[in-house]
């Protein structure tokens, strides 16, 4: 038996792992900026923190990096496949039209890339007709939680998750492995309807988005999972609607802005109808592409306090009483349903967004079906007597 692998078959079915997809950059003796694209970045070793990428060994960019002793990994974002294709070509102009800055060492740091990390180079192994070039890591960062660029079978793509969860911090553990019941469901959701499905609670005094499924609503390239808004009317309806303790504690974090939005009027709307929804209004809309920056950017304490008095402007046609008005256009932005424990406690929210804009009361229907059909089945996925708990607490949304 010949052990020869032909080496077009050989790419062909590596071709078959998708890579993400990095440019490492670095300066010639010149000081002038140089990169290349790299399909083979990994991270080697926590401690020391140690990273690695493959470059051939007929690459002068790769020597000129390595002649250098410093480099940074800048990690493609899923719009930057322009940059991908001008860091894998030869010649001087790779940076031409590309926003970046000088990195704390001085290694271009590309703008708007998922994450950036600068190394010192630590070793270079021999690897057949490649090397490995080994950094050790001397500073990083992540910009926000934006989608990577991958690459698969020859071509770029961007990475479209069936579901994401929030990572496991101290307050959300709990809920967390609530999300792992609701999953399957939320990605049937997502798939049967072609909107994005959240998962989200009350933790404290904060709506928490605990994950979602399909793609993520508005073109975003990232995903909203983890962010954190403040739970005051009209936020968050569904989740305190069957707890009269839980609904006076939320009318009181509104303070004086509690007037312009009536939340006990809003709470027994919710109550009464079984389901929550959200319509467009410029106020959503600023206070959406201000809760993005954020996402992106890091909450500052200035950030904070700006989502909070968008939040307080949000009127009445937030949550309308009514949406069958054949006379009226809704343009439904959200559409919420609580799933209840064995305690007939709402444990958190199932939410379908990204509705089409032209959605009537039959789409919307349908959307709604799905979604009580899912919250439902995860209320019956519980321990104990959920799906009892989610009949006798929602049982008016039929």
């Amino acid at each position: 038996m010949s052990d020869f692998i032909d080496p077009q078959h050989f790419r062909h079915v590596l071709g078959h792992f998708p890579t993400g997809v990095v440019a490492v950059t670095s300066c010639d003796l010149t000081g002038a900026p140089v990169g290349m694209t790299v399909g083979s970045f990994t991270s080697v070793s926590l401690d020391p923190p140690l990273v690695a990428f493959l470059p051939g060994k007929q690459s002068g960019t790769s020597a000129k990096i390595v002649r250098n002793g410093r480099f940074c990994v800048n990690v493609l974002g899923a719009h930057q496949e322009s940059a991908s294709r001008a860091f894998a070509t030869g010649g001087e102009r790779k940076f031409d039209g590309l926003d970046w800055t000088p990195s704390p060492s001085g290694m271009p740091r590309l703008g708007s890339a998922v994450a950036w990390i600068e190394c010192v180079v630590d070793a270079v192994h021999d690897a057949g007709d490649h090397d490995i070039v080994v950094g050790r890591v001397t500073s990083l960062d992540a910009a926000g939680p934006s989608l990577p660029l991958v690459f698969f079978q020859g071509g770029y793509g961007r990475f479209a998750p069936l579901s994401l969860a929030a990572a496991g911090e101290p307050d959300l553990v709990e809920h967390l492995r609530l999300v792992d019941v609701a999953r399957p469901v939320m990605e049937d959701v997502a798939a049967r309807n072609q909107v994005e499905c959240l998962a989200s609670a009350a933790v404290g005094a904060e709506i928490v988005l605990l994950a979602t499924a399909g793609t993520p609503a508005g073109g975003r390239i990232y995903s909203r999972v983890g962010q954190r808004l403040p739970h005051i009317p009209p936020l968050g309806t569904a989740l305190v609607a069957w707890s009269e303790p839980a609904t006076r504690v939320w009318i009181a974090r509104a303070g004086d802005a509690a007037r312009r939005h009536d939340p006990r009027q809003l709470v027994d709307r919710v109550r009464e109808r079984g389901w929550s929804v959200a319509t467009w209004s410029d106020s959503l809309r600023e206070l959406e592409s201000t809760v993005d920056e954020t996402t992106v950017k890091g909450l500052t304490p200035h950030g904070r306090r700006a989502v909070r008095q968008l939040v307080d402007r949000l009127g009445s046609e937030h949550e309308p009483g009514d949406l069958h008005d054949p006379g009226r256009n809704y343009r439904v932005r959200s559409m919420s349903v609580p799933v209840f424990d064995a305690r007939q406690q709402v444990v958190m929210q199932l939410t379908v967004d990204g509705l089409p804009p032209d959605a009537g009361p039959a789409d919307i229907d349908g959307y709604l079906t799905h979604l009580r059909s899912a919250a439902q089945s995860v209320s019956q996925a519980l321990p104990g007597a959920g799906a009892a708990a989610f009949a006798a607490a929602g049982r008016r949304q039929a």
